[in-house]
């Protein structure tokens, strides 16, 4: 794990001593002079084709005029010498249209700055600028007043900044084109008396320098007008001032793919938490926790463990035979989280030892709350043994356990420091568990990969019989768009609302809650994409007949459409599933956001549910899931 830290205080921009200011005015003359000695000809030659014009075309000066405008108003985007466009504004349009075109795209600049800053600088940066640098905008803010505003209009960079500034700090916009309206008459006008005293002169340098007084005179204004504000503000006692903390931290853990881990002769363990191989370096302690089911469907297992630790006693110390966890969704209570702190501080667990969770997605959750919380995060690798841990729940960056009726409701985000698949722990699973971690494959190729999702259709006779090679893919390839979605989303830890990967949860979730978590989550998983399809295609976002390929899908690879606990109502007839709806909201932090299919492999957010709608989907549902499996069929209600 890599870490940087950095922390800045905000403050405004120090006043420039004399010496300082004078040092920056000579350093901008010295930049421009350079740049000129530099391109000396080129512009001699541009302003000597600017010379040859035939200003007695009025098309041309119009053409010309337009150019000009154009050229002022991109000052804001572009490296534009704007004093030496101006000046030769003046010369050949004459000093009326000449700074009558100056204003224009002076003007034209600021509404287009102020706009930018409103909106495009605005948005980036909520992700691209750091918070101290927003800090010190939103200072420049409070310091941007009037005069300010129209000082900074002839100052070169300064210029440019200060229009940004007022779009992304919303400055009340009648105010600001008041003023840089005036400040761009004031310009104008300038420009076309210095304009003028030049015109007809064959004197290069004292245009260049020209170019340089009036911008040179602003800054000096600017500078004068800080310091007298600085003098006339009263002194006062130091005072505390805001502080912001900013630090960025890079995941990354492996994901390994292998099989038979406890067998000595694997070294993926060995090597993951041993990796020094140095005689003097300590044993790793390890405490290992374990789903009951799993070791009471493998009794061997337990044996296994306990040998392989033997076998590599110098450099892994298990610390106590497994210890086993309560199955299931019952595995997510306070009850179960308090045994693990006792277990972890019993046994001395600290941030150089490691923990390993064995289970289904149920028991990784709540090891994983338990590691992220003690001591404030200890290493932790899961080992998934279940078809839906391995390629979705134990891959991910989330924990948590159920509390006060609501799943999940307690968690963290902490990533683990590993995850080991090991194919050959599926073998012990029930048929109903192996099918039903399959949902999560559906559900990712639907909403983000068509390819694969023709695959399964290829292949759902072999993944209905679990057969290794097509399951062991289609694991595979679910964890691997799992793992592009958490990483290369923009979101990992789910600040924002739009979630994919949650496709068909909102109602999985309560009917798992309802049945009292009899119905499996992937299970519920199906029933909900199900659902959500079925209220696409009365949207009209999704076609009948790719709704039919979903359904289809879902129902050969042995998934009911339809348990008892979707027909519940309310007192008022209300079907219980769609209160699903608010808690969902409630999850994601106050706005609802719920992805809808519009193609297989492709997806569209909602923010609102038209339950008439979706109730038409539930009965649509219900009579779907009431047709025997050999005679399913579209219904149309």
């Amino acid at each position: 794990m890599l870490q940087r830290y950095n922390s800045e205080k905000r403050t405004t921009q120090p006043d420039l001593s004399p010496t300082q200011f004078w040092v920056s005015i000579l350093l901008f003359a010295s930049l421009v002079l350079l740049s000129f000695l530099l391109f000396e000809q080129q512009i001699l030659f541009w302003f000597t084709e600017l010379g040859q014009m035939n200003t007695d075309n009025p098309y041309t000066l119009l053409a010309f005029a337009l150019i000009l405008v154009s050229i002022l108003a991109l000052d804001v985007l572009l490296p534009v010498p704007s004093s030496m466009v101006g000046l030769a504004a003046v010369a050949l349009l004459g000093p009326v249209v000449g700074s009558l075109v100056i204003f224009s795209g002076l003007t034209l600049g600021c509404i287009l700055g102020y706009l930018l800053g409103a909106g495009y600088f605005r948005l980036i940066s909520r992700v691209w600028i750091s918070p101290a640098e927003k800090n010190k905008a939103s200072k420049m803010k409070s310091n941007l007043g009037a005069t300010a505003l129209v000082l900074l209009r002839g100052v070169p960079v300064l210029a440019e900044t200060s229009v940004l500034a007022a779009g992304m700090q919303a400055y009340p916009v009648r105010q600001f084109l008041l003023l840089t309206m005036l400040a761009n008459c004031g310009l104008a006008v300038a420009y076309g008396y210095i304009g003028t005293v030049l015109s007809g002169k064959e004197a290069f340098w004292l245009i260049v320098i020209s170019a340089m007084v009036l911008p040179g005179l602003l800054m000096l204004g600017s500078w004068l007008w800080s310091k007298r504000t600085k003098s006339l503000t009263p002194p006062t006692t130091a005072v505390a001032q805001d502080l912001t903390a900013q630090f960025e931290i890079s995941y990354q853990f492996p994901v390994i793919f292998s099989e038979q881990i406890f067998s000595p002769a694997n070294p993926t363990l060995l090597e993951l938490l041993h990796p020094q191989s140095t005689v003097a370096t300590p044993a790793t302690k390890v405490l290992l926790f374990a789903d009951a089911s799993l070791l009471q469907a493998n009794p061997d297992l337990a044996k296994d463990i306990q040998r392989y630790f033997t076998f590599h006693q110098q450099e892994l110390m298990l610390l106590a035979e497994p210890i086993a966890l309560v199955a299931g969704e019952q595995a997510k209570q306070q009850a179960v989280l308090d045994q693990l702190y006792q277990q972890l501080l019993h046994h001395g667990i600290d941030r150089h030892s490691w923990v390993l969770a064995l289970g289904g997605g149920a028991t990784l959750d709540t090891v994983g709350y338990a590691c992220a919380t003690f001591h404030r995060g200890i290493r932790l690798a899961r080992i998934p043994t279940t078809v839906l841990a391995q390629n979705d729940a134990g891959i991910g960056v989330k924990n948590g356990i159920n509390a006060f009726g609501h799943k999940n409701l307690l968690g963290s985000f902490c990533p683990p420091h590993a995850v080991i698949n090991d194919f050959s722990l599926l073998k012990f699973l029930p048929q109903r568990d192996r099918i039903a971690g399959l949902a999560e494959a559906i559900k990712v190729a639907a909403i983000k990969d068509a390819e694969f999702f023709c695959w399964l259709e290829q292949h759902q006779q072999e993944l209905r019989l679990f057969a290794p090679e097509a399951s062991k893919y289609a694991i595979y390839r679910c964890a691997q768009l799992h793992l592009e979605k958490i990483t290369q989303g923009g979101d990992p830890f789910e600040r924002g609302n739009g979630r994919p990967l949650d496709y068909g949860h909102w109602s999985a979730h309560k009917l798992e809650n309802l049945s009292h978590y009899r119905v499996r989550h992937g299970e519920a998983v199906a029933i909900g994409m199900v659902l959500d399809a079925l209220y696409a295609v009365q949207l009209g976002w999704l076609s009948q007949s790719e709704a039919l390929r979903l359904i289809q899908l879902i129902r050969q690879l042995g998934f009911s459409l339809w348990q008892p606990e979707l027909a519940a109502t309310d007192a008022e007839g209300m079907p219980l599933i769609l209160a699903g709806l608010e808690e969902f909201r409630q999850h994601l932090g106050g706005e609802l956001s719920i992805p809808l299919l519009t193609h297989l492999g492709a997806y569209q957010n909602v923010s609102e549910i038209q339950l008439p709608l979706m109730q038409q989907a539930l009965a649509q549902l219900a009579e779907l899931g009431q047709q025997p499996d050999t005679e399913w069929q579209w219904c149309t209600l």
